[in-house]
């Protein structure tokens, strides 16, 4: 739904409206980047001047609050770290997002907040009249590939009108938008999301630790959970060279654009969510503890992988090594391993079998030529 000059207004149900981003971080920069690169009005506001600068640059119109912001843009998101930061800029700050918004727009939350957070500002925004949305945004990490280059799913709810007049837009987003139903059910399939990531590297980690300590080497563990039946679909496997094995997680001046303190905030989130269903989840409990415990040692803005380090520390070794990261898309090719010995798909059976049989076919037809020709000849 990219944006024309000669375009009618009849081209999009939302007549290439203008957007507004409040939170020009990670997520909210890039996407910011990503309509202003398909020709989209829009205006940007972050506490921190230079990221809006930055996207100055690109055309981007800079505003001076959430309230001026709202009053520019027809179609606004959110994209902060902690639904506290939301609930400023949306309803409790100086020159807040309510302050602005217009009856009739559209504001769409892709922050990863709390379901209560969402029902609050959705209670909020209906009586402004504003429709509203909660869309928190699946990144893309290293290891996982993106068909966009964006990101790999934005995770939608709200009313079913509201997210088809909207959809042309998060369909820019990332590979894939998915309609969770009703409001505050993105938030919580988001939630469940990275409970179960974080619980699926916390096991990795558990499975690494204790093949070192049995003196395995590292390269031999990690090929043996990526090619089998765990390695086809687990969290972040892929990426843990990249991430864990090279320590880069160490390097807290790298700025990490997914910190300790901020999935901490998301596993809390999702605990609470348990709790007040009367749920039991003994590994998001326990996961929840090692991330109370990184904070408690100053890890808050180090790299989420940080906390690999305390499963590390139980067992005695340090993981790490310089391995390739593979995406789970590619994974399935030959790899070379150290011994030089291709290990053999069944891309490469089939080959085999194929060379096979056409030998076979040649040699059965050159047995009948010779024999046409001594016959011939007799």
């Amino acid at each position: 739904m990219s944006p024309s000059n000669n375009s009618s207004e009849t081209d999009s149900p939302l007549n290439y409206p203008t957007l507004g981003i409040v939170g020009c971080g990670n997520i909210g920069g890039r996407q910011a980047a990503n309509f202003l690169a398909l020709g989209y009005s829009v205006y940007v506001y972050d506490i921190n001047p230079d990221s809006m600068v930055q996207l100055q640059s690109l055309g981007a119109r800079i505003t001076q609050s959430c309230a001026e912001l709202a009053s520019c843009a027809e179609v606004i998101f959110t994209a902060l770290p902690t639904p506290a930061d939301v609930i400023t800029a949306v309803l409790d700050g100086e020159k807040n997002l309510s302050q602005g918004l217009r009856s009739g727009s559209v504001y769409v939350d892709i922050t990863t907040n709390s379901p209560e957070t969402i029902l609050r500002l959705h209670q909020a925004m209906d009586q402004l009249g504003v429709e509203m949305l909660d869309a928190p945004f699946n990144d893309c990490p290293v290891g996982a590939q993106s068909q966009k280059g964006m990101g790999l799913a934005v995770l939608a709810s709200g009313s079913k009108e509201t997210f088809e007049r909207v959809q042309p837009i998060l369909q820019l987003m990332a590979d894939r938008v998915l309609y969770c139903g009703e409001i505050s059910s993105g938030t919580r399939c988001k939630l469940i999301h990275n409970a179960v990531n974080a619980i699926a590297v916390q096991a990795a980690s558990e499975g690494i630790t204790l093949g070192l300590a049995q003196g395995l080497p590292l390269q031999t563990i990690w090929d043996a959970l990526r090619f089998g039946s765990f390695g086809q679909n687990a969290g972040d496997i892929h990426g843990l060279p990249h991430y864990w094995f090279s320590r880069r997680f160490d390097d807290i001046s790298a700025r990490p654009a997914f910190t300790v303190k901020l999935l901490h905030k998301d596993l809390r989130l999702a605990l609470a969510m348990a709790s007040q269903g009367n749920i039991e989840v003994p590994h998001l409990r326990l996961t929840v503890k090692d991330y109370e415990e990184a904070e408690q040692r100053g890890w808050s803005h180090y790299s989420t992988t940080k906390v690999c380090c305390l499963q590390e520390e139980r067992a005695s070794v340090i993981a790490k090594a310089d391995l390739p990261v593979i995406s789970s898309s590619t994974q399935r090719q030959p790899q070379s391993t150290p011994t030089g010995i291709e290990d053999s798909p069944i891309g490469k059976d089939r080959f085999s079998l194929y060379t096979v049989l056409m030998i076979v076919l040649f040699s059965n037809l050159f047995q009948l030529g010779l024999h046409w020709l001594l016959h011939s000849h007799s």
